[in-house]
């Protein structure tokens, strides 16, 4: 059975290691398919950048990276995607600063495994 996945991660910046917002891992049996996610940071100036990505085992899947203009305003993906089992979704600001808030929200499905390879999406 389908589940309805609605979810959102907020840290504060303030070194290299929590620049980065991740998604907690998919469940062991289940991929997730993502129709909506969306990078916000509304204290930061403009001209910076954010990524998107997917976290596979240590090797980041870039999803979609912007530079300027995308500021307050942030970011979304493109297209919808799936994550495998066990891989989470990631948000990267490298140039935020000590107290920006660092945001990630993620719309979609979580799909059992046998359903989704039966189903061939």
């Amino acid at each position: 059975m389908r589940r309805i996945y609605i979810e959102k991660w907020c840290e504060t910046a303030n070194s290299a290691p929590l620049l980065y917002v991740y998604s907690d891992p998919v469940p062991a049996g289940y991929i997730l398919h993502v129709h909506t996610c969306y990078a916000h940071a509304p204290e930061r100036s403009a001209n910076e950048i954010i990524w998107l990505g997917v976290r596979n085992g240590g090797v980041d899947v870039l999803v979609r990276a912007r530079g300027p203009a995308v500021a307050a305003e942030g970011m979304s993906a493109r297209r919808d995607f799936f994550v495998g089992e066990g891989d989470q979704v990631f948000a990267y600001f490298p140039s935020a600063t000590t107290t920006d808030s660092i945001e990630l929200h993620i719309v979609g499905c979580l799909i059992p495994l046998a359903e989704w390879r039966e189903k061939g999406e």
